[in-house]
């Protein structure tokens, strides 16, 4: 029995991870309006944005395997426990901002899971994820546009 992969059927069974991953980043874009980063942040998180949906679809096997090389040697071992108290400090320190990754991270991932069980191959599901991130941030600016319109 074949499913049915069309566009209607796939928003139907995949629509709730695709919304949450826009509307993570739209609410990521608005930390960013109300915290009045310079406009290079705001590239710099779109670049991040396909960044995060390259390394997990295409990139994934790449990434896969540095992070098994990395626990297979006293140094990997050093570098991941490096790495993770660093991960402890910005936690601590830049807590909202540790926090809003924590959450693109998460939603990007759901969203990743659900791309592979609509069947959607890594080029695919790649530009669909950034092509959703990318759009949760231009939505953040509608209030901001609107608010300038009317004021």
């Amino acid at each position: 029995m074949t499913q049915d992969r069309s566009l209607r059927n796939l928003v139907k069974a995949h629509w709730l991870s695709w919304a949450l991953l826009v509307m993570a980043y739209a609410t990521y874009g608005s930390f960013l309006h109300a915290s009045d980063v310079p406009p290079y942040a705001w590239v710099l998180s779109c670049l991040l944005a396909a960044c995060g949906a390259w390394m997990i679809t295409l990139g994934w096997p790449k990434l896969r395997r540095v992070m098994l090389l990395g626990f297979q040697s006293d140094i990997g071992y050093f570098a991941m426990a490096l790495s993770g108290a660093s991960l402890a400090v910005i936690a601590v320190t830049q807590f909202q901002m540790f926090a809003y990754c924590a959450m693109l991270v998460a939603v990007s991932l759901l969203a990743r899971v659900d791309n592979l069980i609509a069947g959607f191959r890594d080029v695919m599901a790649f530009c669909w994820l950034s092509g959703l991130a990318l759009l949760g941030l231009a939505l953040s600016w509608l209030p901001e546009l609107l608010s300038q319109a009317s004021g």
